[in-house]
């Protein structure tokens, strides 16, 4: 008895060649993606906004109100709005301006130590030759904390920006009777999040957008900066 074979389905030999074309792709994809994933991933981790402080004098703050004040004095420390460029200062009590802001994160950074009882802003922003006296003896701002009853002032100027994500301060904590410095130091705080942006965008899974500025990510960054390394021991240079 003869028994014909019959012949291979049709397109089985071109199915089993395009499975494996296809498994090959996709070993191909996942091998090219991990390290894509892996690199945004470790990126994903290391964004943000960062800061250092150059400290030119230093004084343990805790220590020296616990030598030069009696125990419990109600010790007031006045900060002044800091000075900024003139287009980020402002107009007004209403439009209140960057240096007013850094003021104010800054004070609730230093009441959160809990180490200093009482900390205010000083309620005038500006006077002649306020800005020129930073690095000159800060006359006008002694005498207005004095005639305000204040036992320390704190001062601060803000560099021009050359860059937008990158800030640098430089900040002054005075004892008020004496008009020495206490504290003396520059912070810089910059952010990342430009650079994170760049990757989505480039491989199309968002829209560019340079308009994206992060200021209040970096005025956090600076003001918690400012405050922890004023009453803290940053590396002195």
């Amino acid at each position: 008895m003869h028994i014909e074979r019959s012949p291979k389905p049709y397109g089985a030999s071109s199915c089993c060649s395009y499975s494996f074309k296809s498994f090959l792709r996709l070993c191909v994809i996942l091998l090219t993606s991990a390290p894509l994933f892996a690199g945004c991933s470790i990126i994903g981790r290391n964004t943000g906004e960062y800061c250092k402080t150059r400290a030119y004098v230093r004084t343990d703050i805790e220590s020296f109100i616990t030598t030069r004040f009696a125990r419990n004095s109600p010790v007031r420390i006045a900060i002044i709005p800091f000075d900024v460029p003139a287009n980020l200062a402002g107009s007004s009590n209403e439009l209140p301006g960057l240096g007013n802001q850094l003021a104010w994160r800054v004070q609730q950074e230093l009441l959160r130590t809990e180490l200093l009882p009482i900390v205010e802003i000083f309620n005038r922003e500006d006077w002649p030759r306020k800005k020129e006296e930073f690095f000159t003896g800060n006359f006008g701002a002694l005498e207005r904390a004095k005639d305000a009853g204040y036992d320390m002032v704190l001062v601060g100027r803000m560099d021009s920006q050359t860059r937008i994500d990158t800030w640098t301060v430089h900040t002054k904590l005075i004892e008020v009777e004496s008009g020495i410095s206490l504290w003396y130091g520059t912070s810089t705080a910059y952010t990342t999040r430009p650079d994170q942006w760049e990757i989505p965008a480039t491989l199309g899974w968002v829209d560019r957008r340079p308009d994206l500025i992060f200021s209040e990510a970096i005025l956090e960054e600076l003001a918690t900066c400012i405050a922890h390394d004023m009453m803290n021991d940053p590396e002195v240079s």
